[in-house]
């Protein structure tokens, strides 16, 4: 067992680090609980908080308190922090919709003035056709986000990534290998091969298609919502790179599972707003839950171990 009885941890609870107390420590067969579960289990007190709040969680989801990983617990909580005061401010200035919702004031805003104006318009001339798309695009608007929850052990990533490159100012060894194709290509053999019994649930046909959907994001968002500032530099160089040898460029086959697993965080609102149906964004949602359990099993094997601190020409680079 990795912590022993009265130890002082942090522990993951609702996305957030927590000090806690181990209370008990038990190694799970999966006979003696009601989920199943095995391995190490420990009973642990949240510090400061009522008793009714102590719970059995596994190994995976708690942390030694040391002074690393309270960096971490603040790091994590600072990002947590800066993302909702983000919400907020694109929500300020705003008007109170539908079921509580709220549209900023800037670009949603003057769309909904848009819609507003060219429903009136289009009602005023009789098409329904006119009426159906400004509705379609309405909904398009209100459409909330889905929920995809990312394990802890790689939220840890996450915090580490962001810590690397933001503060630290490290950088991801480019090209990566495994590379994101490479990623793509493992998990799909490993699922043919452990699924084999629910080939007629999900066949490798709807398979390919979320694998190459993923691909396809990726390669879209990475220029634009997967870089930090201090990276951009090295992504125009390894634009240059690729020039030279006359190929267009694929993010897909330069970057690996740190700027992968970025894409996760986005995700969500990216797969509210397609014209999927709700059975097949359930089915998505389940081939992306296995694929974030796949990574987690294989992140020594997928995650590079050491950032690379680069030139001091390249900090002058970045920064002019």
């Amino acid at each position: 067992m990795l912590f022993g009885v009265n130890e002082k941890i942090l522990c993951f609870h609702v996305g957030l680090l927590y000090e806690a107390k181990v209370l008990k420590a038990e190694n799970w067969t999966g006979d003696d609980n009601v989920t199943k579960a095995v391995g190490p289990h420990y009973f642990v007190h949240y510090m400061g908080w009522r008793a009714r709040w102590d719970e059995w969680v596994p190994e995976s989801r708690m942390l030694k308190l040391n002074e690393d990983n309270i960096q971490k617990q603040k790091a994590l909580a600072e990002s947590v922090k800066a993302a909702r005061e983000a919400k907020l401010y694109e929500g300020s200035g705003s008007s109170t919709g539908i079921n509580g919702n709220t549209a900023s004031h800037g670009r949603e805003s003057s769309e909904t003035h848009d819609l507003a104006d060219r429903r009136k318009t289009k009602e005023s001339r009789g098409t329904k056709r006119g009426r159906d798309a400004v509705e379609q695009e309405e909904e398009y608007i209100k459409r909330p986000e889905i929920k995809l929850t990312i394990p802890d052990t790689l939220k840890v990533r996450l915090v580490d990534d962001w810590e690397f490159v933001t503060k630290r100012n490290l950088l991801v060894p480019l090209p990566r290998e495994p590379n994101v194709e490479d990623i793509l290509s493992s998990y799909r053999a490993h699922y043919l091969s452990s699924k084999k019994d629910h080939k007629a649930s999900r066949p490798p046909a709807v398979l390919d298609e979320v694998l190459e959907g993923l691909k396809a994001y990726f390669n879209k968002a990475l220029g634009n919502n997967l870089l930090y500032r201090f990276e951009r530099a090295q992504y125009v160089q390894q634009r240059k790179d690729w020039n030279v040898a006359q190929e267009a460029m694929e993010p897909s086959k330069v970057y690996g599972a740190e700027h992968l697993l970025r894409l996760f965080v986005n995700l969500p609102s990216i797969i509210a707003h397609t014209t999927m149906d709700a059975e097949s964004i359930l089915l998505l949602k389940e081939h992306l839950a296995e694929f974030l359990s796949y990574m987690v099993k294989e992140q020594k094997n997928f995650f590079v171990k050491d950032y690379e601190a680069p030139s001091l020409s390249y900090h002058r680079l970045t920064y002019t």
